[in-house]
């Protein structure tokens, strides 16, 4: 209706549907403070720029608890990096977010809070217009796959947030084949956070992995095949002297060359952080040349490469470096607006695509 079609304006837009201003008239304000709650799922803490442009926001959840999203500007549009889970249980020795231990997962509200409050803080700040969407902030998206689902409907809803499905992102180190094989429905591309094809070394960097690399990469070439996938995504953080090297880039090369589609691997030079303790003392950045070297051993095997430019390194806004003191509470009520819908909207695209 109309008055539906003014509400998910209003949202997407970073406003508040129930206030006067909304464009909805007294009744209709009325019939949706009777539906839902009229306290936003989240209030924003605090708001840090970096020289570069990279906004980091601090939310605070209805439960008392917090995660953080970042903005990032490139060019005509900005990308927002979104939390999955308060905490992650992954625990990526690299990661300032596995320090934290898995506390608790985000329910699908609470993941579109961050979007809502992004989109408020792009149209105050004058930043470019959020397109993309990725998660790649706090937590593991497959160990909460369930309201990532949920939240990833809403967002690429024709009637919802509008996000393009090509324009969303689903990172995760692939626990389990189990859970990489439940990611094939989601409407969303998808990166395989790999950091080491050899299992002796990717066991060292993500602590809790529990199959061999192969098993893992054999259960993406099904899902792929199964989602009809144009290629994969794989992310390797790059540490000096630890899997930076040329054997790292030919394992690299023979673990991924099987997937079906084009694969194409980002080269995330490891970002110094403090917040590690030990490990951070030990990790250091991999060498510009070495970065150059990796990509390059990876393009001649015919790979597409990139590198990623490093942003917000200054306010702990890049990757691996998200962590938050507070998280306490239980978990947040879902009567909320956004939540109600994003289940329609799943059921929708369900149909749709039967």
């Amino acid at each position: 209706s109309g008055r539906a079609k003014i509400v998910w304006s209003q949202l997407r837009d970073g406003r508040d549907p129930f206030e006067e201003s909304s464009g909805l008239g007294h009744k209709a304000r009325h019939a949706l403070e009777l539906a839902f709650s009229a306290q936003p799922p989240h209030s924003l803490l605090t708001s840090t720029v970096s020289a570069c442009g990279t906004r980091k926001l601090l939310l605070r959840l209805r439960r008392g608890d917090e995660v953080e999203a970042v903005i990032i500007p490139q060019g005509a549009f900005s990308t927002l990096c979104v939390s999955s889970q308060v905490g992650c249980r992954q625990g990526c020795t690299f990661c300032a977010t596995g320090t934290m231990g898995l506390l608790r997962s985000l329910a699908a509200d609470e993941i579109l809070a961050q979007l809502h409050a992004a989109a408020a803080a792009v149209r105050q700040h004058g930043m470019p217009p959020l397109r993309n969407v990725v998660f790649m902030g706090m937590g593991e998206p497959a160990d909460n796959v369930e309201e990532v689902s949920r939240a990833l409907h809403a967002m690429v809803h024709p009637f919802g947030f509008q996000l393009g499905r090509s324009y969303v992102c689903v990172s995760t180190v692939g626990p389990s084949p189990g859970h990489i094989r439940a990611l094939e429905p989601l409407p969303a591309r998808l990166a395989w956070s790999v950091h080491a094809a050899d299992d002796r070394l990717r066991r060292l960097l993500v602590p809790t992995t529990r199959h061999r690399m192969s098993e893992l990469r054999d259960a993406w070439g099904e899902t792929l095949q199964a989602r009809a996938d144009r290629g994969l995504m794989a992310e390797v953080t790059l540490i000096d002297g630890v899997n930076d090297g040329a054997d790292a880039a030919a394992s690299l090369h023979g673990l991924l060359a099987p997937l079906p589609g084009k694969t194409r691997v980002n080269l995330i030079p490891y970002n110094a952080n403090a917040g590690l303790g030990a490990a951070g003392r030990l990790f250091r950045p991999a060498q510009p040349e070495a970065v150059r070297a990796f990509q390059r051993r990876l393009l001649d095997r015919g790979l597409i490469c990139t590198v990623r430019a490093p942003r917000g390194n200054e306010e702990s806004s890049a990757c691996g470096m998200l962590r938050v003191e507070h998280a306490k509470g239980s978990r947040a009520s879902r009567g909320d607006l956004a939540s109600s819908v994003s289940d329609e909207f799943k059921e929708a695209d369900t149909a749709r695509m039967q």
